[in-house]
């Protein structure tokens, strides 16, 4: 299964989720790897930091958008799960990502800022479906707080504004994510009390994705 974590929208937390995917998915057994097209580089350079006792995360580095497709399906046959952090821009990599992906995972925060950026995004997505066929997408609430009032009413205007699913799984705003990256490591892997419920968000999160994926007949 290929899983694009996308967005036009830049610090979204893109790269946190694939980390921490990539992570609960090694833990449960899964062969995985991340494809890092993001200019930053943060998944290479989080792997960089990570420790050799941890379960092994092939990450490779950007491969131009002509390749991209051809890169992506080979790592496909030697990895169960190929995990694409995404681009913020309107480059025509973006619908390449999006061509590529069987599932797609759209991080967003509870910011008029992230709202405003997603019409730009969709035009993609629906330009995509339009040759591809359906391509399942889900939103993704990150750094989300239910006690805000701002932060529920950005999410219903969302849910009443597009047509696409928000994932039942909503991502705290937490130090220990940071925290965790730096080390080279998953919020599954550091011990400490914010760790702990960051990681049951982690867990429920890729326990969501591979049920809904399951359903797809996209993983066993």
């Amino acid at each position: 299964m290929i899983v694009a974590i996308t967005n036009l929208k830049g610090g979204v937390g893109k790269s946190t989720i694939t980390q921490n995917l990539a992570v609960c998915l090694a833990q449960m057994g899964y062969k995985v790897c991340i494809v890092d097209i993001d200019e930053n580089q943060n998944s290479m350079s989080w792997n960089g930091a990570r420790d050799e006792s941890l379960p092994e995360i092939t990450v490779v580095g950007a491969v131009e958008q002509k390749g991209f497709s051809k890169a992506v399906k080979s790592l496909h046959r030697d990895y169960e799960i190929v995990l694409v952090d995404g681009t913020p821009s309107l480059s025509a990599m973006t619908t390449s990502i999006i061509l590529n992906a069987d599932f797609i995972l759209i991080p967003l925060r509870p910011s008029a800022q992230d709202f405003r950026t997603m019409d730009k995004f969709l035009s993609r997505y629906n330009d995509a479906v339009g040759i591809k066929g359906e391509i399942p997408a889900y939103f993704l609430l990150n750094e989300y707080d239910d006690r805000k009032v701002i932060h529920r009413g950005i999410r219903e205007t969302l849910e009443q504004n597009y047509d696409l699913p928000f994932l039942q799984t909503r991502i705290g705003s937490r130090t220990i994510y940071n925290e965790a990256s730096v080390e080279g490591m998953g919020v599954y892997e550091a011990t400490s009390d914010e760790a702990d419920k960051a990681r049951q968000e982690m867990v429920n999160l890729t326990n969501e994705v591979l049920q809904k994926a399951s359903t797809l007949k996209l993983v066993g």
